[in-house]
């Protein structure tokens, strides 16, 4: 394993206009390549035109994962999930399994709900979630009522909502699912230790590209765990693996786990996506969720969740 160092010069359009250099950008991702090890066969690759730092820009940059989950809102499929709420022995306490399909009428689409089957204690006596993660689960993958099919990524960078708490956890999830690795300000003492490719993190980080082959497709992954030495309150991304299709660059799988103890926040999330191309879209077909969250004035929470997409149809 041999590692990899080469300057590189991202395309910074506000130098002209405003006629000062932009080095920090730069910086950035020459300290990032800096500390990326490279396989046997991503190194033959380089001879063959794989360019190591337009892929780490597509790294930073992409917009497909988030994509492909709007797709969910935007084009017709089945879906079936099941969420189950368990005790710190591991007891399930309560469940919830769905299944659902989504329909278009124009620019129109609704998901219908076909069955639905809960079990335990899973709502108070007005009929509302008791557990937070279970409201967000549901408010993220179950839109309610008719929506605008939009499939349109008006920006990568996502932003924390403002509003209830349930708001700012159910944006910060999202940020967690579609953004990993961008700094959320919104959370205290840890939200800095999110942007893995900050100055300050990248060090603490071990990056390697290596090839895989993922539903037939070959992949270059971008992995990224915390050094030995780094695996302790310092860092709060404890693995994240991306896999990149060699030829068109979706994001055909991510994994990755997130993890933080303190007095103040304590939650380990491990999330799983899966994607395929239909066509001409980036569609997911299976989504796991499995989280330990203490949060704040609330009973510790431990949901577990899977979500698999079928039967689509992609039309315009």
């Amino acid at each position: 394993m041999l590692s990899v160092s080469r300057s590189w010069l991202p395309r910074c359009a506000l130098v002209v206009l405003t006629g000062c250099v932009v080095l920090r950008a730069q910086g950035q991702v020459d300290t990032l390549i800096g500390h990326i090890t490279l396989d046997p066969v991503v190194i033959s690759a380089q001879a063959d035109g794989f360019d190591v730092a337009d892929f780490v820009r597509r790294v930073r940059e992409d917009s497909t994962f988030h994509k492909a989950f709007l797709n969910t809102r935007y084009f017709p499929n089945q879906l079936r999930s099941e969420a189950r709420v368990r005790s710190k022995g591991e007891k399930e306490t309560a469940s919830l399994r769905r299944t659902a399909r989504l329909v278009r009428e124009g620019r129109q689409a609704e998901l219908v709900m076909d069955s639905t089957e809960e079990r335990g204690r899973l709502r108070d006596r007005k009929g509302a979630f008791r557990y937070l993660t279970m409201e967000m689960y549901d408010d993220v993958f179950f839109p309610k009522g008719t929506i605008v099919a939009d499939n349109t990524v008006a920006g990568r960078k996502l932003e924390v909502e403002r509003g209830s708490r349930f708001e700012k956890y159910k944006s910060e999830l999202k940020k967690f699912m579609f953004d990993p690795g961008t700094e959320i300000a919104s959370v205290p003492f840890i939200g800095d230790k999110l942007a893995l490719f900050s100055p300050e993190m990248v060090p603490l980080y071990d990056f390697r590209i290596w090839s895989d082959v993922r539903g037939g497709r070959p992949c270059w992954v971008f992995s990224a765990s915390p050094k030995p030495e780094a695996r302790d309150g310092r860092t709060v991304i404890k693995s994240m693996d991306t896999w990149f299709d060699q030829e068109n660059h979706d994001v055909l799988a991510r994994t990755y786990r997130i993890a933080h103890a303190s007095i103040f926040l304590d939650f380990d999330i491990t999330i799983s996506v899966r994607n395929i191309r239909l066509h001409e879209a980036l569609v997911p077909v299976r989504v796991d969720y499995d989280g330990d969250w203490d949060i704040p004035f609330k009973s510790r929470e431990l949901v577990r969740f899977w979500l698999e997409y079928t039967d689509w149809r992609t039309i315009e």
